[in-house]
């Protein structure tokens, strides 16, 4: 199913969801972004013929569903969801990697990781905090996608991304120290 255009094509739709879901401070309206934009990234690594991070990001896509729904009603998401959802990601590297295609490689580990960790993140309510916790998974997400020469766009979308956290957070710092100054 390698279709190179088609995944970057898919790449530029992740890109530009990933940079629309950074102007919202509403954490339900970031996570619908962040989920469309799982989507189109699922494609993008669908036709790069790169099946585990595919396979990753449809418990990634799951896993952003699920604490979408919990957020839409207010409530923090149970941390035996978080255990699971990583414990997913695991046994779908485990299963796609090791035992079905037996394609294995150390960088995969960079991704594992991200993967694992936005399990954690995306459960915390707090949209600055999640903010300020992503910077590692991205950069690691970064990497991965960088080392294995993979879909450009996707790269460009996890450098984005980072960016748009790094200029949330100052956003957001500068947002209440003007509030300060002004009482």
């Amino acid at each position: 199913m390698y279709n190179p255009v088609l995944s970057e094509i898919a790449g530029i739709v992740t890109l530009i969801m990933m940079i629309i879901s950074y102007l919202f401070r509403k954490k339900s309206s970031y996570l619908l972004c962040q989920t469309i934009g799982l989507c189109c990234m699922f494609f993008s690594y669908l036709f790069g013929n790169e099946y585990f991070a595919m396979v990753a990001l449809t418990v990634s896509l799951t896993r952003t569903l699920v604490f979408f729904i919990y957020e839409k009603q207010d409530k923090k998401a149970p941390l035996l969801l978080s255990f699971l959802f990583a414990g997913l990601t695991l046994c779908a590297y485990i299963l796609v990697n090791h035992i079905i295609l037996n394609t294995s490689k150390p960088i995969d580990v960079l991704y594992l990781l991200a993967q694992i960790m936005y399990a954690f993140i995306f459960r915390i309510r707090s949209i600055k905090l999640v903010r300020y916790s992503i910077i590692v998974p991205h950069g690691f997400a970064i990497l991965y996608n960088m080392l294995l020469h993979g879909m450009l766009f996707v790269a460009l979308s996890y450098s984005f991304e980072l960016l748009a956290d790094i200029y949330s957070i100052f956003r957001d710092e500068r947002s209440r120290t003007d509030i300060k100054n002004a009482r």
